[in-house]
Parts: structure tokens; sequence; C-alpha cells
């Protein structure tokens, strides 16, 4: 151990290594503390700094350019605190079955992964004992599909981190965002599902924020009582953190028939506190149970399936744990613990990523070998619109599946009209460029009333920081509420919330003004409230071109309605991230799905609720890839996306409200899935 201070404390001058005229004094000043470091108590060499194993191999500081760009490039300059990944040259379980089946076709004998886990946990022993000494946190580590610790640490002891020799790279500790009865026909697996093609025998790993294995589209009770009895949180708050013991154990609830196994690496209130880890995955948020429906639920793609609760994202935030996430794919590899990666699950499930995605994103690399492994990785490629390269990571993994969203079969582009009288100046009118909400939707017919502004408009929310109801100040001063149209500024809390109380005080219409710049009007989402009227947005220029007419005139009268209704099937959503990967320059994403569904609501039993985006895409083609399994159990996952990319269909159109232009490669990939013309494909 004198060895290993003596060379830590010899890394450690790396610190003071400048650049120009001085960085070649510094280096031999390094240097010769090295060549002192390296002599043993008798005078001989030694060859590195820290054992490997019982027969004292050790391994060499490494100085200069080349340790120094083992530094992820996004760590240049970091100061204080940082979280990184740690990456070892040890070559792990399912890197080296990749090897295997690369040159052989054949998998690891059973006895060999653990062979192989042994020699990376020697390495990354005595990697940490190293890093003791820089006083470091370790936060965790994985060593199945990737080889890396994950640490916290100043970043002035980066280089000396990487000056370590056997030290491959160190990467930032990414945390990546939490990117059916209509969907399962439209995509061919309801024709799959009548010949027995269900993805029956596979098993899907769902990273992600747990699942609620108590709904009844798992087979649970589907009763509230028995979510409580699993979360031990009123499913009316479920994301409020708890201590509540019900929250972190198994209860004799879990697992079940449908949702065989799993396990929390998260816990429930990071990052507010410390990562944590317990054996019961129990959603507390819900995405991960509508991800869980979509893929392999009863009515879902692949209602055959079984699946694994890997919660790697707490109900507090909409990041997911980086630590937690390398750590749930290890699970995925290895579900019963004993070392070997012979019981991988089938196909892993990501609806998560972190825009932009890099190669170098140990996430990516942990996907790539599970791929390269056996196990299909399917990842979202994000909600990040049309932007080039933006396309998220792990999805940009070669290896991966990198799914796009496209429109349901029902979707439909709405427009609307709002016509004010007399009009305000400078502004349009009738005025087209009006924001539609889905559960307020305007009628056909003319929703018309006075114009009057309120203010804000939130009800009382204590936790919002709103003790009482915002006070309703009507301009024109004196106007109605009853029988009116209110125009209520955006902001504080949720717009259907402002919906519900304009409706409860007599409003037969709401216009919610923006409260920042910008040239389109905005969309919500649904955040509660059961008495809606028709509602539209507008642009905070436009609102704020209301408000100065109203105090001028003593009834401005207001009128909109629905003018249009355009199918959307067979298009790309807006939002669904573009490639290619910047990493690579290679297409990204691969194939697209439908992904909006009426999915499992958490808490609730046996409800529904709509979910989107690439999140709800994703599953859709995990499941796919799930039924594919089951038909092919020996193909490997490559083969398997080049059969549903090969089948996808490809008359898939940018913006079908507006032309007929197909969508182009980059935010399509191949087209949209077809799972029933992949199966008739010859593998």
């Amino acid at each position: 151990m004198k060895r290993i201070a003596m060379l830590i404390a010899v890394a450690a001058l790396l610190n003071a290594c400048g650049g120009g005229s001085d960085q070649a004094e510094s280096q031999a000043t390094v240097s010769n503390q090295l060549t002192t470091a390296r002599t043993s108590a008798n005078g001989s060499l030694i060859s590195g700094a820290g054992d490997v194993d019982s027969a004292g191999s050790v391994y060499a500081i490494e100085f200069g350019a080349v340790a120094l760009d083992r530094i992820s490039a996004s760590l240049r300059g970091a100061k204080g605190s940082i979280d990184v990944w740690v990456a070892l040259k040890q070559p792990p379980a399912a890197a080296r079955q990749a090897a295997r089946i690369d040159a052989t076709g054949a998998k690891l004998a059973r006895g060999e992964s653990n062979a192989a886990l042994a020699a990376v946990d020697a390495e990354q022993t005595s990697t940490m004992n190293l890093l003791a000494s820089l006083g470091v946190e370790v936060l965790g580590r994985v060593r199945l599909s990737h080889n890396a610790i994950a640490v916290r640490v100043d970043a002035a002891q980066l280089p000396a981190i990487s000056s370590i020799g056997n030290v491959v790279s160190v990467n930032p500790v990414i945390h990546p965002v939490l990117a059916l009865a209509e969907v399962v026909p439209y995509v061919g697996a309801a024709a799959a599902q009548a010949v027995g093609k269900d993805g029956r025998g596979t098993r899907i790993a769902v990273l992600d924020s747990g699942i609620d294995y108590t709904h009844a589209a798992f087979g649970g009770p589907g009763t509230v009582a028995a979510y409580v009895a699993a979360a031990g949180v009123n499913p009316s708050n479920p994301s409020v953190p708890t201590t509540d013991p019900r929250a972190s154990t198994l209860d004799g609830l879990f697992p079940t028939a449908k949702v065989i196994g799993g396990y929390d690496f998260v816990g429930e209130g990071w990052p507010f506190t410390p990562r944590t880890e317990d054996p019961d995955p129990i959603d507390r948020q819900g995405h991960g149970t509508s991800v869980g429906h979509i893929a392999a639920g009863f009515g879902g793609v692949a209602s055959g399936a079984s699946l694994y609760a890997v919660k790697v994202c707490s109900a507090v935030s909409s990041s997911c744990n980086g630590v937690a996430l390398l750590l749930g794919v290890d699970f995925a590899l290895d579900p019963n613990g004993d070392g070997e990666i012979d019981d991988a699950v089938d196909v892993i499930n990501m609806s998560l990523g972190s825009a932009y995605g890099q190669i170098e994103d140990d996430l990516t690399q942990a996907s790539s070998n599970a791929s390269r492994a056996g196990v299909v990785v399917v990842a979202a490629a994000g909600n990040n619109a049309d932007h080039p390269y933006i396309v998220s990571s792990p999805s940009i993994a070669a290896e991966a599946i990198s799914v796009a969203q496209t429109q349901i079969p029902s979707a439909l582009a709405r427009f609307a009209a709002l016509t004010v009288s007399p009009p305000p100046a400078g502004q349009p009118n009738p005025n087209t460029n009006v924001g539609i909400q889905d559960w307020a939707l305007p009628s056909t017919s003319p929703t018309a009333g006075q114009l009057v502004f309120v203010g804000r408009g939130c009800p009382a929310d204590p936790a919002l920081g709103i003790p009482v109801d915002d006070p309703y100040v009507p301009v024109p001063a004196g106007a109605p509420i009853a029988g009116s149209i209110l125009l209520i500024d955006r902001g504080a809390c949720n717009a259907s919330l402002k919906v519900d109380r304009a409706a409860k005080a007599g409003a037969v219409g709401v216009i919610i003004a923006d409260n920042v710049p910008g040239t389109a009007p905005p969309i919500f989402g649904f955040g509660g409230g059961t008495n809606i009227v028709p509602t539209i947005s507008v642009t905070q220029a436009y609102g704020n071109a209301l408000k100065l007419l109203l105090p001028t005139v003593p009834a401005v009268k207001a009128s909109f309605q629905l003018t249009a209704e355009v199918p959307l099937v067979g298009g790309i959503v807006a939002s669904s991230a573009r490639g290619p990967s910047i990493s690579k320059v290679s297409i990204k994403p691969e194939i697209g799905a439908p992904g909006a569904s009426l999915a499992a609501a958490v808490g609730t039993g046996t409800g529904v609720a709509r979910f989107g985006g690439t999140s709800g895409a994703t599953p859709v083609i995990a499941g796919a890839a799930a039924i594919m399994k089951q038909v092919h159990p020996t193909r490997s996952p490559m083969i398997i996306k080049a059969l549903l990319m090969n089948s996808a269909e490809t008359q898939i159109r940018t913006n079908p409200a507006a032309s007929a232009e197909l969508a182009p490669i980059t935010r399509i990939g191949a087209g949209e899935l077809r799972v029933d013309r992949a199966l008739a494909l010859e593998a």
C-alpha cells in the first residue's frame, strides 16, 4: 500500500501541470518523481501502482497527453464535485460473449461468465484501492454489461484518475430524461397474436420507474387497496417521497405471474436524497407502468411475454439515475444474480435518453455489449424534434434499435379560428394561429360571448404557494364572468385547473395567453379538473394586444370554433427526434411506431391514461422484438432488427396535414413497424 500511496501522490502532481513553455519542465519533474516512486524498498524497480490479484500484478501510472485524452471532452474545465464513470480494461462477460459469438457463433459456456466476472472484480478492487487514496466516493459499479466504477470526486483529481494505467476512459455520469387498443392492430401485432405469436416464452426488462404490478393489466388484484399495500402511499399523490417500508419491501404481492422479477436500483427520493436499493420495484411515478403495459401487459403488443421491472427512475424526477441505469443493464443480463449471463432477458426497453447522444456514453457502451451478447436493446430516439443530430443515447448505440414516434391511426390535425369584434390593433382577424387543447376541444359550432380578462386565474393550492384562489379582477371593470369567454394568463398552475375553475364560475369558454414570447401558441397537458369548457391558446403578443383593447371598449365580443380536421395517420410526430447519430454519422432512428396509447395508470387498479412520445413508441418495438424472438429464438439482435426494418412501411410523411412529402430517413429510418410483415420474411 505504500507503493500505491506514493504513486497516487505522484499522479496528483498532474494537477500542477501547466501549458506552454512550463509544460515540458512539469512533465520532467513528474518523470523524475515517477522513477523514484517506482523503486521498491530494496532498490529494485517495480512495475506500477496497485495489486490486481493475489499474485501481486500491478498497474502503471501513465502521464501526458495519452492519459489526459482518456478524460471526456465534456469534463474539460469542470470544477468542484462531479460524478464520473471510470471505465477499465478487462472485458466484461457481455463483451467476452460478444467476441465468442462473432468468432464461433456460440455463447460462453457455463462458468466462463463467472471467470470473466472474477477478472473484472479483481481489477475493480485494485482500482478502488487507488481511487480511495484520491478521496473519491464510490457510487456504484457494473461488471457484466460494462466494466466501470461510478465515483463522486473533485474535478481536480480527474488527471490523476486518468493516469491509472488500466483506466480506459473517464466520462460523466449522465442522467437520461424520461422520454394500445388502437395501436396493436395497426402495427400488425393483433394478426400475429391471433396465430399464437404473442411473445410467449420471452422476457422483457423494462428499465424505467418500476411497474405497478398490482394493476389488472399485469394480472394484479386491480384495486387501489392493493397498490397502497405495495407502495405505502396514496395513489392520489404517488410522487410524494415516503419512508413507509411498504415501498421497499415485497409485502407478498411481488413477483407475479406477469411481472416475474425486478429490482429497485434508485429508491424513492433521488435526486433529493441519495440513491438507494431495495428488492421492490413498485412504480410510484407512472411512466414505467404505462411502458410495461404497452410492451407486454394484457392487451399489449407482446401480451404473452413476461416482464422484469427494473426501477432506475424515481418518482420525484424527470431524469433517471445514470448509475442505476447501468446496474439495471447488468441485472437484465443476469436476473438470478449467479454471475452467469445464460439467463439474460430477451429484450431490454429503455424509454429514455440523453439528447445529442454520444457513443462514448457508458450506458451506450453497456447497451452495445448487451446487444452483442444476445439481448435486443430498444431505446427511444427522444422527443427533441426536428434538429439534426439530436437523437438520444443510448439509442445511438450501433447495435440498439432507435425508435421514432409516428401518429396513431385516429390522430387528427385540428384547425381553429378566433374572431374578435372589434379586432385588436395590428393583429389578424380572424386569428388562425391558435393552440387547440385535446382535453378541451372547441366545437365546429361557435363558442361565443363577451371577452373578459381576469388575470392568472389559478385555484388555491398551498403546495404551489397559492394559499387562496387568485382573485378574478375583470377587465373591463364590472364585466360578468358567467356567460363570458375568459382571457387568462398562463403560469403558476396547470392550465386545465384554470379552465375547471372558469367553468365552475359559469364561463362558456377560455382563451389562455402565453406568458413568454414566441410565434406558436402553447399546448398544455391535462393536469386535472372535472368541469371543462372549450379552450384555445394564443401567443403572448396576441394576448397583450387583447389586454390593450379590453379597457377601451365596453364589451368586446369573441367567438372561436374548429374549422377543419385532417387525418395524420402515416405521419411522423413533430416532436420525434431527428438523427443521424452525431458520433458515427449513422442512420438513427431506425424505425418508428405509434407513440400515443391508452395505457395502465399507476395506482388506479384498473384505470388507463393517455401516454405518448417516443417513450410510448419504444415499447411497441420492444414487444415486436419479443414476438420475433419467440419465432426466431436463435437469431441475433441484429437479425431481429433487420427483419423489423426490412418489413417496415415506408410511406410515412413529415406532415400529412400540409403535404405529401415523405419523412426523411433521419426522422423515420426504415419506416413504421409492421410486425406481421416481419414474421412473413425469411429469417
